[in-house]
């Protein structure tokens, strides 16, 4: 069988990029479809629906007209709170606000700050996702944040978070 200088030259190059494609897959998160990032933004909503589900079984909903969902690729970090959204809340009125992340999150982290910048309430235990029932007793803009505490071998992960209220 006779190769062309050309078809060797494509083979070789063909057979680089594969080799750098490697190479860089070992560092870099790539989803199951050897696409971008979106099988792990589909992941984390699957996993943020169920906590959804359960919350609507527990009388919850979104709210109408009102934003209520953000998220991120999220680096692990023990320290680095990352703001999905403000969002207004009533007081005495019942909220419930979820965070979820794809299936490397092991430990994602969500609390709610004041106008004032104060950690009024927080779900920083260790698990994969995060809930907060919270009732504020004034009226006001509260800031909603996120953290990544732990993921398989430190990867960044999609992080989703929600509010819904009773």
């Amino acid at each position: 069988m006779k190769f062309s200088r050309l078809s060797l030259c494509k083979g070789l190059v063909g057979a680089c990029v594969l080799g750098l494609l490697v190479v860089a897959g070992s560092t870099q998160r790539v989803d199951a479809q050897g696409g971008g990032q979106g099988g792990y933004i589909t992941e984390a909503a699957a996993r943020l629906t169920k906590l959804v589900e359960q919350a609507n079984k527990d009388g919850y909903k979104l709210q109408d007209n009102s934003f209520s969902i953000g998220g991120g690729w999220l680096k692990q970090s023990a320290s680095d709170w990352i703001p999905l959204y403000t969002v207004q809340l009533n007081g005495g009125t019942k909220y419930r606000f979820l965070a979820s992340g794809d299936k490397d999150a092991k430990d994602v982290d969500i609390e709610i700050q004041d106008a004032k910048g104060k950690t009024v309430a927080a779900d920083v235990d260790t698990a994969a996702d995060a809930k907060v029932d919270f009732a504020p007793k004034e009226t006001g803009r509260y800031l909603v944040r996120i953290r990544l505490y732990d993921s398989k071998d430190n990867l960044p992960c999609v992080c989703l978070g929600i509010v819904m209220s009773k």
